[in-house]
Order: structure tokens, then C-alpha cells, then sequence
């Protein structure tokens, strides 16, 4: 009872930790930052302003995107390292 107790103080502490954490994603040209929390939240999507000179909707949908799964996978990356291997003792 004793190691689930740890086990789950370590998660909140953890998920907690992640909540404040920042990261982002970057769209392959650069044109396109998301933000998100380590948790995945989306916070914000920044725009690089140059890309409304291009007028390419496609292209913007696409970076778009490209920066938002970047950040996802990056918030993924954190939570793994952040929570470690979940280990479960029945001993």
C-alpha cells in the first residue's frame, strides 16, 4: 500500500510539474511556432508574419500542423522522461 501511495504522489508531483512546463514545436520552414504545455495543452500558435506575403494557404495549413504534431511529440518526449517507466510491485 505503501509503494502505491509513493507511486501516486510521484505522479501528481510529475503532472504537476509538467502543467508549468513550456515547450514548442516549429514547423519544418520555421514559419510557425506552437506552444503547449508539457502536458499537451496547445497555449498559443505563432505566426511568422512573412507568410502573409506568400498568401499559400496550403502551405500555412501544413506548417501549421508540422508545428503543432512537433509540439506534441515534444510534450510526449518530457512526460517520459518527466514520469519515468511506471513499475507496479504486487509483492
Amino acid at each position: 500500500m505503501e509503494n502505491a501511495q509513493r507511486l501516486e504522489e510521484r505522479m501528481r508531483r510529475g503532472q504537476a510539474e509538467l502543467e508549468k512546463t513550456v515547450v514548442t514545436g516549429r514547423s519544418q520552414d520555421g514559419t510557425v511556432v506552437a506552444v503547449s504545455t508539457g502536458l499537451g495543452r496547445l497555449q498559443a500558435v505563432r505566426v511568422d508574419p512573412r507568410v502573409y506575403e506568400q498568401r499559400d494557404v496550403a502551405s500555412l495549413q501544413r506548417a501549421i500542423m508540422e508545428a503543432m504534431r512537433a509540439a506534441g511529440e515534444n510534450a510526449a518526449t518530457l512526460a517520459a522522461e518527466k514520469m519515468g517507466p511506471v513499475e507496479i510491485n504486487l509483492h
